[in-house]
């Protein structure tokens, strides 16, 4: 049976909406908390934070390891983290990266196929013969990104792009003071983001989480 498309974002936007309306609407009830009373919702305290700085609060690791938009960027000085937001343009934006023959950081360099996963030191090294270059480390899982510190994977400079979608924890982790990296990412509309995603987990029986 063909699947109606255009019923299904109808739908989906239906519920995205209906959650951002209830989010509204929680946000609205919420009174502003005593001293010993209940803690502030996340979004309220970042509004009144905002009342009395002339700045928002930012995540110390964000603040000492990533250069600001203000400054020119330096290859030399600073290594680039892409934030992969699935079904973004992530997976278009590394092919484009692989055929400027930039080294990045994946899955891929941890898989246990290229006798890689637990190697002690870092190396380069190219799966299959593809033309594409890697890091042996997987910058997008968790533990993946520990490795990769105890492997010292930003100061060693292998890396052109490291490739993550967990942003926070591989900026507290894989750069310091002396190490810096720029954020790069892509953004998609919500709606035709999660529309998108949905369709692709029908099929792609090769991701872990399918």
């Amino acid at each position: 049976m063909p699947i109606d498309r255009r019923g299904t974002k109808a739908v989906v936007a239906a519920v995205v909406f209906a959650c951002v309306i209830a989010c509204v609407i929680n946000f609205l009830s919420l009174k502003p908390s005593s001293k010993h009373g209940p803690p502030q919702s996340q979004l309220r305290r970042s509004l009144r934070w905002s009342q009395h700085h002339d700045r928002p609060p930012i995540n110390p690791a964000v603040r000492n390891h990533i250069k600001p938009l203000t400054t020119e960027p330096n290859p030399s000085e600073e290594t680039v983290l892409f934030w992969h937001i699935p079904k973004s343009g992530g997976t278009t934006l590394k092919s484009i990266y692989k055929c400027m023959n930039k080294t990045l950081t994946v899955r891929v360099g941890a898989d246990p196929r290229w006798g890689h996963d637990q190697d002690k030191n870092l190396v380069v090294f190219e799966p299959g013969h593809q033309g594409a270059l890697f890091v042996n480390v997987d910058t997008l899982s968790r533990p993946g990104i520990l490795r990769a510190q105890e492997m010292g994977l930003v100061p060693s400079g292998l890396a052109d792009i490291i490739v993550t979608n967990n942003l926070n924890f591989a900026i507290e982790h894989l750069y310091d003071r002396f190490h810096k990296g720029r954020i790069l990412a892509l953004f998609r509309h919500p709606v035709d983001r999660l529309i998108s995603k949905f369709y692709y987990a029908q099929i792609a029986t090769w991701e872990q989480s399918y």
